[in-house]
């Protein structure tokens, strides 16, 4: 049995672009691996609800692009996991993919900001999905979110050694 409840929440913005990052405590049966406590978090209302911007838990019916991910056909295997150098890797490169325009620089700013909290955190399993990595008519990416989101990603960290669960949303609309 896993549990999960919300201990911090963190929103990044800049222009169009951000990050949701919030963390969630949890309690978990030790034989039960990371890959298992990622594929519970993401089927659990702390996924689909209490980690959404409050702007959208405030107001549900007011047509806020909500998440990109058809959660009901991602499977743990379409995450890639990383350790923290990875996840760092991944988020650089994503920086200097040449299609930026100035667009970059506001990615830029919200990448320096999360990488002060980033920093903080000790070597654990890091889980990567991006809706850049599936087809357009896949039925794991939502439509319209898939279409007007010019990214969206996820990252979930699990410190199994804090018993702390964060997850980043990554977008761009």
């Amino acid at each position: 049995m896993t549990t999960f409840e919300t201990k911090r929440y963190i929103e990044i913005e800049e222009n169009y672009q951000g990050i949701n990052l919030t963390e969630f405590e949890f309690k978990v049966d030790e034989h039960i691996d990371n890959d298992k406590i990622v594929d519970t978090f993401i089927r659990s209302k702390q996924f689909s609800f209490n980690s959404l911007r409050d702007c959208m838990k405030a107001e549900p019916d007011k047509g806020y692009l909500g998440q990109a991910f058809n959660i009901k056909k991602i499977k743990i295997s379409d995450f890639k996991k990383t350790d923290k150098k990875g996840t760092v890797k991944f988020l650089v490169d994503f920086l200097h993919e040449p299609d930026w325009g100035d667009d970059r620089n506001d990615f830029a700013k919200i990448l320096g900001r999360y990488f002060i909290i980033h920093n903080g955190f000790v070597e654990n399993d890091f889980y990567i999905i991006s809706k850049d990595w599936f087809d357009k008519d896949d039925e794991k990416i939502i439509e319209p979110q898939s279409w007007v989101y010019t990214y969206y990603f996820l990252i979930i960290l699990v410190d199994r050694h804090s018993n702390l669960l964060t997850l980043s949303e990554w977008t761009y609309d």
